[in-house]
């Protein structure tokens, strides 16, 4: 059993570095930001900065999923039932990143926006996978880019409000569910 604890100083510095990282996002371009901004407003030198994180790359790839997973489990956990309720919760929970994020970092939030899409549906596939009970990648992939995919679908086109189009889009989500899993049984 691994019962080594991290130093509060480590947990600490890193939280300084995530938290200027995020202040300058919410006025300065992500291209424009430097390691040299981050340790500055960090009040630390670009060795500790390094000590923690590759470049910044990897503090912007760290602080989305983050904030992602952070935002996901809000709505829901991973051991409710796959039902419409669910489904409903999952896609507000894509709005719900989307608004943060944009509000949060909205001089970055373009270049993120593809890195935000992946992570998501990343994050939905694993979700899936588990409340599926398979192993079968493909099926709760392609459940997380239709889902993706209906966000995108309201907040490009939609007059609906997010919950009847959620209400929506989760009935016909179920559908395809259930036509897979009989498909299953009949092939079985």
């Amino acid at each position: 059993m691994n019962t080594a604890k991290i130093d509060p100083r480590a947990i600490r510095t890193r939280r300084l570095i995530t938290d200027s990282f995020d202040q300058l996002m919410s006025y300065k371009d992500f291209d424009h930001i430097s390691v040299k901004d981050i340790t500055s407003l960090a009040t630390i030198n670009r060795a500790t900065f390094y000590s923690h994180f590759v470049d910044k790359y990897e503090l912007a790839d760290v602080m989305l999923t983050e904030k992602i997973q952070e935002i996901m489990n809000e709505h829901f956990n991973c051991f409710e039932e796959l039902d419409e309720k669910m489904i409903i919760k999952m896609f507000q929970s894509i709005s719900q990143i989307h608004k943060n994020l944009f509000t949060n970092c909205r001089r970055g939030y373009d270049t993120f926006g593809q890195m935000i899409e992946e992570k998501v549906k990343e994050a939905i596939t694993l979700i899936v996978s588990h409340l599926l009970k398979t192993d079968n990648r493909l099926e709760a992939s392609m459940f997380s880019w239709a889902l993706y995919g209906a966000f995108v679908e309201w907040e490009l086109t939609s007059k609906e409000t997010l919950e009847d189009f959620a209400k929506t889009a989760a009935s016909a989500l179920l559908q395809i569910i259930d036509t897979s899993l009989n498909e299953k049984i009949k092939v079985v």
